[in-house]
């Protein structure tokens, strides 16, 4: 049987959860279920708070997550040694929910959609910031085209005042987005913390800072109305979820560039739901924007992959 331990070995070191196909299946599945969730929350306007939105899918989200935590292994799997993280984490990423919920009323999905592609440009600054990493000459270069692309999209909004101010909340909502991203980079640098774990706390600082805005009283929405917020709250946790999972079962060079796809599920929703037709600046720039992006991406797959993998002793 000795002959058989070098490829016992082999088999035990292979990743039984690297099922790409179905990776990027639940990548797209979470870019719809998002965009839907988008939409929704563009249709409710103004008639209900964004606060009163937020809070609603933060319960049903905690609900959802308690649950499967505790189908899986226990509540147990709650438990963090991160806390000061985890408050980065939750308070940046609620920040940039309010910020996201609030500019779709006010700006086209398209546009919200292309401005929110700027969150890995800010990503590269902060984490040079906060995390101490460097900044090659591609990266500035990929900033440099990410920034041109910014300009021609917005450029359109900035003498349309409520349009303007969506333009501001958007970038608001992609720097907050990018400061989430920072945190959980800070997370995983000593043993990371569970994706439910992360998600949970995260859905519980939504819960608590959505509930500070009632303190003037919410309206009480139409039977319409909370059926869109229903919606919208499920949109939010299973797209949360199939995201999540994806990264379980494919690399994140091959699923993270599907995130460029919701531009063309938002165009579709924000044309056939509101009439909205994109200004041709967000087809000249957002292709810019996605091309900064894709190039960071790409440089941070050669980085990490340049990193030998362990080597599975042959006896």
């Amino acid at each position: 049987m000795r002959p058989l331990q070098p490829l016992v070995r082999r088999v035990a070191a292979i990743d039984h959860h690297h099922r790409p196909v179905l990776g990027v299946g639940l990548k797209l599945s979470s870019v719809v279920l998002l965009s839907c969730l988008a939409a929704c929350v563009k249709y409710l306007g103004d008639g209900v708070p964004t606060g009163q939105i937020i809070f609603v899918r933060g319960v049903i989200s905690m609900a959802v997550l308690a649950v499967i935590a505790w189908r899986l292994e226990g509540l147990q799997i709650l438990r963090t040694d991160k806390l000061r993280w985890h408050a980065v984490r939750s308070l940046s990423g609620t920040a940039s929910m309010f910020c996201w919920f609030t500019a779709l009323t006010l700006i086209p999905l398209a546009d919200f959609t292309a401005i929110s592609f700027t969150a890995p440009m800010f990503l590269t600054v902060l984490a040079m910031l906060f995390l101490g990493e460097r900044i090659h000459a591609y990266r500035w270069s990929a900033l440099a085209i990410g920034f041109a692309g910014v300009l021609i999209t917005i450029g359109p909004h900035l003498t349309l005042g409520g349009s303007s101010l969506g333009v501001l909340v958007a970038l608001g909502a992609a720097v907050f987005s990018a400061l989430a991203m920072v945190a959980l980079r800070g997370m995983s640098g000593s043993g990371g913390e569970h994706p439910l774990a992360i998600t949970f706390y995260f859905s519980l600082t939504t819960v608590a800072c959505s509930a500070l805005t009632a303190v003037g009283g919410w309206p009480m929405p139409t039977r319409e109305q909370w059926l869109f917020i229903l919606i919208a709250a499920l949109f939010g946790v299973f797209g949360q979820l199939s995201m999540t999972m994806s990264y379980r079962y494919a690399e994140a060079s091959t699923i993270a560039p599907l995130d460029y796809t919701n531009l063309l599920f938002a165009t579709a929703l924000g044309y056939y739901f509101f009439a909205e037709v994109p200004h041709w600046s967000m087809w000249v720039g957002a292709p810019l924007v996605i091309a900064a992006g894709l190039i960071i991406l790409w440089r941070e797959y050669r980085r990490y992959a340049a990193v030998p993998a362990p080597v599975v002793p042959n006896d």
